[in-house]
């Protein structure tokens, strides 16, 4: 059985999601900021400013005569904390007014505008990356405007890097998301298998498997493996003693039975023996079912015909049938299989007896065996009184006999001991509440596997 039989509706699924979904909303929006910066919108205002700069230029260049020019620029831009890079060149090559060491050589006819490196100083040591144009006056001289983008271009690289460097990292948190989520489920499944297999077959030798000591469920794995080691060791030792005081008892009470053998009354007698009988094959049967659980009993696997045995069975208990006018129907396919021959007819024979002994007179009993892909599958079924669904789980117990059955003979280890066979063989059993759809009725079916 898997806890979580669908991925997309486990709670670490849904982790995943929201935390994936965060992530991918967080690098569209640094994506966003990243092509805005990429862009020509960090310079918009640069060359707004480039503009205005230039426009009060040619103004100033129009109005204050040349003598007056350079203290009237410096003038203007005196509270301009970075104010522009200008250049005024006469049409005989003269400086009319500049705040930079010389007229840029890099500006030709051809490119009036753009971005160029200029050191104001003239020093090689000292380019700035400059945002600049150049517009001719009215009497023919050039104005050179030039903007410090330096700032502009490293908040631009801070931007690109690290927004990068954001992406790269919103995605591995994408992934991990879903690799922890994924990781999460696949070892909550594998927990869920174990105890599922140890819950179906009763086998307590079943561990958890542990491939890591970094996480909780690691850590809870140990400690479910370590509560499994004590609840193996406690039903152990109650096996132990049970099976220690069939095999003590079982001797005496032979020898009662001996001396029971010999009393007068003959009714006295055969109700005395009677009873000593039914103590010891309460007994035996512990023992029986107490070997076949060891595995003990895998020493007499042979191949074998299952549909002969179920044969053999039908045919003992058909005289029984016919005297308490139960129809019996059969569908038995041929089955060849490695078993025990004499355990499968135990088992056989403890679930047709049962049918026959719980079901009552005039009730109807099927029998059919055949076999799937995979397995091979034994029903018998009935159409009796039945058992309540949720008396089921109990019905394997030893000792546990249902609510329906408290009147007749019998000691409650008839299924515990098919349910023991049917393990050795590597099979399943389970039970089917009116399997016959008529109301009521009981089923058992065996499943092996080929």
């Amino acid at each position: 059985m898997i806890a979580i039989g669908t991925f997309t509706r486990s709670s670490s699924f849904r982790v995943g999601v929201i935390l994936a979904s965060l992530s991918i909303a967080a690098i569209l929006f640094v994506l966003y900021t990243w092509k805005v910066s990429s862009g020509d919108s960090l310079l918009r205002e640069a060359r707004s400013a480039l503009n205005a700069d230039t426009l009060l230029l040619r103004t100033l260049h129009e109005h204050v005569p040349a003598s007056a020019l350079q203290a009237k620029i410096a003038d203007a831009f005196s509270d301009d904390p970075a104010p522009p890079l200008y250049a005024i060149k006469s049409p005989d090559a003269t400086l009319l007014a500049s705040n930079i060491s010389r007229w840029p050589s890099s500006v030709t006819s051809e490119q009036r505008n753009g971005t160029m490196p200029i050191s104001p100083d003239g020093s090689p040591d000292t380019h700035i990356d400059t945002l600049y144009q150049v517009v001719e006056l009215q009497d023919g001289s050039l104005l050179f405007t030039g903007r410090n983008i330096d700032e502009l271009n490293t908040a631009q690289w801070i931007a690109q890097t690290f927004g990068w460097l954001v992406v790269a990292l919103l995605s591995i948190v994408c992934v991990l998301s879903f690799t922890v989520a994924l990781y999460v489920v696949n070892r909550i499944n594998r927990m869920s298998e174990t105890a599922d297999n140890i819950i179906r077959t009763g086998s307590l030798k079943e561990r958890l498997e542990i491939d890591s000591n970094w996480d909780d469920l690691s850590q809870l794995a140990v400690m479910f493996n370590g509560m499994l080691d004590k609840i193996e060791a406690s039903v152990d030792n109650i096996k132990s003693v049970t099976d220690a005081i069939a095999h003590d008892l079982r001797t005496p009470l032979s020898r009662l039975r001996g001396t029971l053998e010999n009393i007068d009354d003959p009714a006295l007698r055969d109700r005395a023996t009677s009873e000593a009988d039914t103590i010891l094959n309460m007994f035996n049967s512990l023992l029986r079912i107490s070997d076949i659980e060891s595995k003990r009993q895998r020493q007499g696997f042979t191949e074998l015909k299952l549909h002969t045995i179920v044969a053999d069975v039908i045919e003992l208990y058909q005289p029984v049938m016919e005297c308490q006018e139960m129809p019996l129907a059969t569908n038995i396919g041929e089955v060849t299989m490695t078993g025990d021959p004499n355990l499968l007819f135990q088992a056989v024979t403890n679930a047709i007896d049962n049918a026959i002994k719980y079901a009552g007179a005039g009730k109807r009993i099927e029998v059919s065996l055949r076999h799937t892909p995979t397995r091979y599958i034994l029903t018998i079924y009935d159409n009796g009184p039945g058992i309540e669904e949720a008396e089921f789980s109990h019905l394997e117990r030893r000792f546990y006999r249902a609510s329906a059955s408290r009147t007749s003979q019998g000691n409650g280890l008839g299924l515990s001991l098919v349910s023991a066979i049917v393990a050795l063989h590597n099979g399943d059993v389970w039970f089917v509440d009116d399997p016959l759809c008529e109301g009521s009725g009981f089923g058992i079916v065996f499943s092996f596997p080929k």
